[in-house]
C-alpha cells in the first residue's frame, strides 16, 4: 500500500511539509505519491492520468489536502471522485484557511460528517499517525514521533505566517491617548476589512468585556489556539478552572465560557475547526490573523489586558504578568 497525497498545486508547501513528516516517522519514500515533487510523482514517460488511475485502483491510503483551491481544481475533484468510487482508506486534512461551511465541501463526494482536522492541530496529527500505523511500518519511538510532529507544526505555522501578510497587508498604527477618542467613534461606524486593525481597536478602545480579555490572555498564556466546544466543552472549562486557580484569577471566564465563544465567533475571531459525525461544532480555532496579533501584541493592548487581570485577581492580589 502507498500513501497518495491528493492536493492542489497551489498548496504545494503544505504537501511538502506532510511528506517531510511522513518520512521523518519512518514511511519509505517509495510508498509516497506526491505529484508536486518529481521524486514522489509520475515516473518519466508515463501518462499522468493513466498512471494516477492505476495508483488509485491499487487502493492507496489517500490523504485529501482540502482547501478552496482544491475544490476549484477539476483535476483534484477527478482524483477525489476516482478514489471515492473504489472506497480507499483515507483522511481529510484541512489547510488553515479552509471553510468547513463551504457548499463545495458540504455537497462534495466526501461525507462532511466524517471527522477531518486542520493541518496545524498537533493532537489530531498524532491521532492521524496512529491511524496510518495500522497499514504502514513507522518508528516505535514516541520521542521521534513527538519531535517530528512538533517540527511539522512549526513548519505549518511558519507557512501560514508568511502567507497571511502577503494576502492581507497589516496596517499597524498605534494611537496615542489624544487620538483614542476619535478613533473609537470611527471604529463604531467603519466596516473594518482588516482584522488586525479591528482587533487592536476593540482592545485599546475598551470594547471587549473583562471575560473576553481574560480568554485572550488564556489563549496566549497556554499557547492554545484551539478551543473546545459542544460535548468537549466541559473539558475546556475544567482546564480553565485549573488555570484560574493557579493564576489566582476570579472564575469569570470559566463561568461565562459558552457565551464568550459565541461573542468571539460573532466578532470573527474564531471559526469552526472540527465537527462531530452529526455536523455539530466540537472545536473552534483562532483565526490566523488574530494569532499573529496575539503573538505580537502592541503595548496598548498589553496594558489593557494587564489592567483587566489586575481588576480580576482574587482579593485584588497585586500580581504582574510577563509578556
Amino acid at each position: 500500500m502507498k500513501i497518495f497525497i491528493s492536493h492542489s498545486s497551489m498548496n504545494k508547501t503544505y504537501g511538502e511539509a506532510l511528506v517531510n513528516l511522513l518520512i521523518s516517522i519512518g514511511i519509505k519514500e517509495d510508498d509516497i505519491i506526491f505529484t508536486s515533487n518529481p521524486a514522489y510523482g509520475i515516473p518519466v514517460g508515463q501518462n499522468i492520468f493513466n498512471w494516477l488511475r492505476s495508483q488509485i485502483t491499487e487502493n492507496p491510503f489517500v490523504i485529501y489536502l482540502l482547501s478552496e483551491e482544491y475544490y476549484q481544481s477539476i483535476a483534484c475533484l477527478n482524483e477525489m471522485g476516482a478514489a471515492w468510487i473504489v472506497e480507499n482508506k483515507h483522511a481529510a486534512i484541512f489547510t488553515p484557511d479552509f471553510n468547513l461551511s463551504s457548499k463545495e465541501f458540504q455537497n462534495g463526494a466526501l461525507d462532511p460528517r466524517e471527522i477531518g482536522f486542520y493541518i496545524y492541530d498537533e493532537e489530531r496529527v498524532l491521532t492521524f499517525i496512529s491511524l496510518i500505523n495500522d497499514n504502514f511500518e513507522i518508528t516505535k519511538s514516541t520521542l521521534i514521533i513527538s519531535q517530528s510532529v512538533k517540527k511539522f507544526i512549526k513548519e505549518i505555522n511558519e507557512i501560514q505566517i508568511v502567507k497571511i501578510p502577503s494576502e492581507k497587508p497589516r496596517v499597524v498604527k498605534q494611537p496615542n491617548r489624544s487620538e483614542q477618542t476619535s478613533q473609537s467613534s470611527k471604529a463604531e461606524n467603519k466596516d473594518f476589512n482588516n482584522h488586525t486593525l479591528k482587533f487592536q481597536s476593540l482592545i485599546i478602545n475598551k470594547k471587549l468585556k473583562d471575560e473576553e480579555l481574560i480568554l485572550l490572555h488564556y489563549i496566549i498564556d497556554r499557547n492554545k489556539f484551539n478551543l473546545m466546544t459542544g460535548w468537549q466543552e466541559t473539558d475546556e472549562i475544567d482546564n480553565i478552572r485549573q488555570w484560574e486557580d493557579i493564576n489566582n484569577i476570579k472564575p469569570i471566564l470559566s463561568k461565562n465560557y459558552s457565551s464568550i465563544l459565541k461573542r468571539f465567533e460573532v466578532r470573527d475571531f474564531i471559526e469552526v475547526s472540527n465537527i462531530t459525525s452529526y455536523g455539530n461544532p466540537k472545536e473552534f480555532k483562532v483565526k490566523g490573523e488574530i494569532i499573529i496579533d496575539l503573538l505580537d501584541l502592541n503595548e496598548g493592548s498589553k496594558q489593557e489586558i494587564q489592567a483587566c487581570l489586575s481588576r480580576n485577581f482574587e482579593d485584588h492580589v497585586n500580581q504582574s504578568t510577563e509578556w
